[in-house]
């Protein structure tokens, strides 16, 4: 009977051992780059959503003062439906940004100039870096359907995921680590995600976005 307690013990342990434990964040700075993009995100949503000029000027300042690098990462698509043209406008592209701005902004002088100095301030090469910071893509996911990414994370740094829909859907976000357990997830109603933990060991984890809704979702995928 104590043999059996014993292997039952070694198993347990064993399947501990083999999944990447979460460790505590709260000792971990968030990623000052991405915590600008989350808010980005937001005015966003916020600036097509209701029409706002400013909004989205001020989002593409932001985005475009971030430092970030080209998501390179093995991406798998699940099936791939018909897909129907909606009227919801999403985009985290500066110069997609601004050019909307200017359509909301209409006939209004400042809001206009102000726009076109931000465009100016871009087009001049004084804002994004070309190397450092986070990992950036925007893609779509099919509904009722989902993508996954292979992407390297570090032990003991803090790895962070963020996933912004384009408001047509629920999007979930799931990270798992490469024995396939599951190390982090976000599952709220929205279709805004974040994902931080601390992986245990250096390796390559799977991040599955999930469209919970009918039809696709554009979003915009970002990671440290």
């Amino acid at each position: 009977m104590k043999r059996f307690f014993l292997i039952v013990c070694l198993c347990s342990i064993t399947t501990v051992l083999l999944a990447q434990e979460e460790k505590p964040v709260s000792d971990k700075k968030a990623s000052p780059e991405l915590t600008a993009l989350q808010t980005a995100a937001g005015l966003v949503k916020y600036g097509y959503e209701n029409y706002s000029a400013t909004a989205l000027i001020e989002a593409a300042k932001i985005i475009s003062e971030t430092k970030v690098q080209d998501l390179e990462a093995e991406v798998t698509h699940g099936s791939s439906p018909d897909v129907q043209n909606k009227a919801s406008a999403f985009s985290m592209n500066p110069t997609v940004l601004l050019a909307d701005a200017l359509k909301y902004a209409g006939r209004d002088k400042v809001v206009t100039a102000y726009a076109k100095q931000v465009e100016k301030s871009i087009n001049s090469g004084n804002t994004r870096g070309a190397v450092g910071g986070p990992k950036y893509a925007e893609s779509r996911v099919y509904g009722k359907d989902y993508n996954l990414y292979q992407v390297k994370f570090w032990a003991n740094e803090l790895a962070e995921v963020i996933v912004v829909g384009d408001g047509d859907n629920d999007l979930d976000l799931y990270i798992y680590d490469g024995n396939g357990n599951l190390i982090a997830s976000d599952t709220d109603y929205t279709d805004q995600c974040v994902c931080r933990w601390v992986p245990a060991w250096t390796g390559t984890f799977t991040i599955k976005i999930v469209n919970r809704g009918a039809i696709y979702s554009n979003y915009a995928i970002a990671t440290n």
